[in-house]
Order: structure tokens, then C-alpha cells, then sequence
């Protein structure tokens, strides 16, 4: 049977709010913490015990590499089953061509940070709760030999440290190693240091253990066994360690698209690391009530445009929107407030950017039995506003039921867990004074909201 959703609210304004058609917009830079010359996610004593483990694991193996023999790459990461994400990466860091002070990619600009000896490819949006729910994985780039693996190291490091990173060390037939670093904890391939992999064959999950401040790959390419053969696997007019890129098909130097588009109950949540985002989306929702539009972009440029539409069920525009840019970010999100349509269906939020489109499915007035529903006395409150306790009742049984508090801004106060029967008590010390937000939710689906005032007297 289908679950019953019900969005309330519990004041008269609560409803005028509900059906608020807000065109502010918010935003900016994603809050990505990305690693740096002061913390680079590979240390220089890590670099020496990778180069000793390379070496040693080689003599083992005796491998004979043929020279004649050429590596190109696949790209290292993948979605996993089920997730059906636009995109899912970006590009923080290449390859540092500059062996001064100064910074230089591949393609004569500046997205790296001095020293840095490989590609750092992040997965985002919710680059933790990706890691949590092993959404983004890490496969092979080329075909070759296991040289080097470790795991079972933390996984969720935000700031520089001597902790081990998950890795693994493919050995190509020229000779050459690519390096997978930063792995999650327990995630590695099955197989062993000697045993051979396949292009694409799965290796691990995407993760930040290690001198790592976020989830991310680092992939790395030497030709021989030691730090000193590196290689840049991009081609470039500033790559001065190799002529020919090493991939199969070398994508662009920027990617500009949004990767992800959602409907939302209320604005996502990005606390700093290591704590997991909760992302606040949702499928389903009351006809006429308000919704938050989010979108995520991957290299947003100044002068150019983002068009965003809800599109009705018969294929028509509710309505559209712009979003002019006007900064350079490589990795940027933007949201905005909306009072969603009346008619019953199956709606659609389509964004266009680049020429690209992401569209996000949700459906209006799709709860069962809503009609026949009183929703004044599904839920109830009192008091309201409240500066001990208040009383949430409901004519459901709450037993397999959470609930959530958020602010207006859409910030995750704290939650219960364990509800039992058809009462749940507030208590005024959990929260300082202000408005918020209470959702109920089963099964991971909003299953009722309400609106509260806590007050100091």
C-alpha cells in the first residue's frame, strides 16, 4: 500500500508561506574543502614508502615489461548501479607542471596547487553521503597487475595528518603505474597484490582517507617505479613531462553543465566535513505548496545562462526561469523557492545549460486518499508558539516514524528516532528561540511537516 504524505502546516501564515513564489536566488561556491600546498593529499614521507612498496613488490613479481607496448586510459570512476545523477565529479586539481612556486596545468592555467603530482578528481554534490552510500566507484583505467594495496585505513580525514591512506597500484604491460589514492575504508577489490584486472573492473570506492580533506580520487601515473618517471596523463601546450595524453579520449580542459537537479523539501544541507549533508530531496508534494529548486554546476562561467522550467504533465511550462552567471566557479550550486502547481500529475524541472540538460522527475498531489483527508486534524500542536514543551498528536501511529528539525534556512537541528504511538513531546532545551521546521519521515520519504515558534517566555 502506498505511504500516505502529508505536508502541514499549523498557523494561518504557515499557509500563506507554504504558497510563496519567492525569485530570490541563493547560492555560490559549493563548500568543497579541497586540498592544498600546506596540506597536500600525498605527503612526501608517503611518497617514500609508496616508491620502496613499488620497488619491492616489482623484484616479487618479476615482471618483464614490454616496452613496445602502449597504455591509454579509460576514465578511473563510474556511477554505481541505481544512481542516475547527471554527473557525479569534478576537477579540482591537475598535475603541477611548475617546478617553482608558480602553478601551472597541463592547458596554461592555474587549477592545481604547487607541488601536486596528479588529477584530483572530486564526486559531488554530497561528496559524503555519496562516499556513505558507495555511489561513485573507483574501476580500472587500464588493464595490468595489482602492485600495490592497502585498506582498512580511516576514511574520513578533513585536515593534514600522517594517516595511511586506501589505495591501490595497477602495473601496466609498458611499465607504467597508476596510483588510485584516497579509497574508503574496506571498499578495495577482493583480489591480491600479483592478480591481474580488466578495464573497468571494479577497485574500490571513492573516498578520503589519507592526507585528504574531502572525497576524491587521486590518480597518478609514473612510467617507471619511482616518483621521479611521473607523468601527466593529460596532453597539453603546458605539459612539459609528456608530448602524447595517455587517455583513450581525453575529455575537455573544463566540463561546464549542471551534473544535478533536484526538487527539495526544504534547502539542502552541506555542514563542514566530516559530517554527511542531507540533501532534503523529495518526489512527491501537496498541490500549490512551496518547493525548493536546486541545481549544481560543474565550471559555471561569467556571461552565460542557466534555463530552468517546470514542465506539466501534458508537456507544457508551468513556469521558467533564468540563472545569469556572473562568477567563474569550478563547482557551484543555486536554489530557489517556488510555489509548485495545483493540477494533480507528473511534473518535470528541466534545467538547460551548455547545451546540456538535466531534468529532475516529481509528482504533484500524489498522495493517496488525500482528498478525503482532514488535514486540519491529521496533526496537531499545542502550544504554539512554545517556550517549555509542546505536544505534537497525530491520528497515525508513529512507531516507524523519524522526526527532523530544520530551520528556515533548511539547517539540520537534530532528530528522534525512536517514536512511539501517536504523541511525540518537543522540549524547548533542544532548540533556541526562533521558527522551525518538524518533518516526519518513513522510509526515508517526508511523511508530514510542520511549522513551530519557540520562544525565551
Amino acid at each position: 500500500m502506498r505511504l500516505l504524505i502529508i505536508s502541514l502546516f499549523v498557523l494561518a501564515v504557515q499557509s500563506a508561506f507554504c504558497q510563496t513564489d519567492s525569485s530570490s536566488e541563493f547560492g555560490g561556491a559549493y563548500p568543497l574543502q579541497l586540498n592544498s600546498e600546506a596540506v597536500p593529499c600525498i605527503t612526501n614521507s608517503q611518497y617514500e614508502d609508496l616508491e620502496r612498496s613499488t620497488q619491492e613488490n616489482l623484484k616479487h613479481l618479476n615482471v618483464s615489461p614490454n616496452r613496445t607496448a602502449v597504455t591509454l586510459f579509460s576514465w578511473p570512476l563510474r556511477m554505481a548501479s541505481g544512481i542516475d545523477d547527471c554527473s557525479y565529479y569534478g576537477i579540482t586539481n591537475y598535475l603541477d607542471q611548475d617546478n617553482t612556486s608558480g602553478l601551472l596545468d597541463w592547458n596554461c592555467g592555474s587549477v592545481t596547487y604547487n607541488g601536486h603530482k596528479g588529477t584530483d578528481i572530486c564526486t559531488w554534490p554530497y561528496p559524503f553521503l555519496k562516499m556513505d552510500n558507495n555511489s561513485v566507484e573507483v574501476i580500472a583505467a587500464a588493464p595490468g597487475t595489482i602492485l600495490n594495496k592497502v585498506d582498512g585505513n580511516f576514511d574520513k580525514n578533513c585536515v593534514t595528518n600522517s594517516s595511511t591512506p586506501n589505495y591501490i597500484s595497477i602495473l601496466h604491460a609498458d611499465g607504467s603505474v597508476a596510483h588510485y589514492y584516497h579509497m574508503k575504508k574496506n571498499s578495495l577489490t577482493s583480489k591480491s597484490v600479483g592478480q591481474s584486472v580488466a578495464t573497468g573492473e571494479f577497485l574500490g570506492v571513492v573516498g578520503s582517507s589519507g592526507n585528504s580533506t574531502a572525497p576524491h580520487l587521486h590518480f597518478e601515473v609514473w612510467s617507471g617505479s619511482s616518483v621521479s618517471t611521473l607523468k601527466d596523463s593529460y596532453a597539453g601546450p603546458c605539459n612539459s613531462l609528456n608530448t602524447t595524453s595517455w587517455w583513450a579520449n581525453q575529455k575537455p580542459y573544463t566540463e561546464p553543465s549542471v551534473i544535478h537537479a533536484s526538487v527539495n523539501s526544504s534547502a539542502p544541507v552541506m555542514p563542514v566535513c566530516p559530517t554527511t549533508e542531507t540533501p532534503n530531496e523529495d518526489t512527491c508534494f501537496s498541490s500549490g505548496a512551496s518547493a525548493n529548486f536546486v541545481i549544481f554546476i560543474r565550471n559555471e562561467t561569467p556571461g552565460t545562462t542557466v534555463n530552468m522550467r517546470i514542465v506539466r504533465p501534458n508537456g507544457n511550462t508551468f513556469s521558467s526561469w533564468t540563472h545569469n552567471c556572473t562568477g567563474t566557479y569550478s563547482l557551484s550550486y543555486w536554489y530557489w523557492i517556488k510555489s509548485l502547481p495545483t493540477q494533480a500529475g507528473n511534473y518535470v524541472f528541466e534545467t538547460v545549460y551548455n547545451g546540456d540538460t538535466c531534468r529532475y522527475n516529481f509528482k504533484v498531489n500524489c498522495f493517496v486518499g488525500l482528498n478525503s483527508l482532514d488535514l486540519n486534524s491529521s496533526f496537531t500542536i499545542s502550544p504554539n508558539p512554545f517556550n517549555e514543551t509542546a505536544v505534537i498528536n497525530s491520528t497515525f501511529d508513529l512507531t516507524e516514524f523519524q522526526l527532523r528539525v530544520f530551520n528556515l534556512e533548511g539547517k539540520f537541528i537534530f532528530e528522534k528516532s525512536k517514536l512511539y504511538g501517536h504523541e511525540v513531546v518537543l522540549n524547548r532545551v533542544d532548540f533556541p528561540s526562533g521558527m522551525y521546521f518538524v518533518q516526519f519521515y518513513r522510509e526515508g520519504l517526508i511523511l508530514g511537516r510542520l511549522k513551530v515558534m519557540v520562544t525565551n517566555n
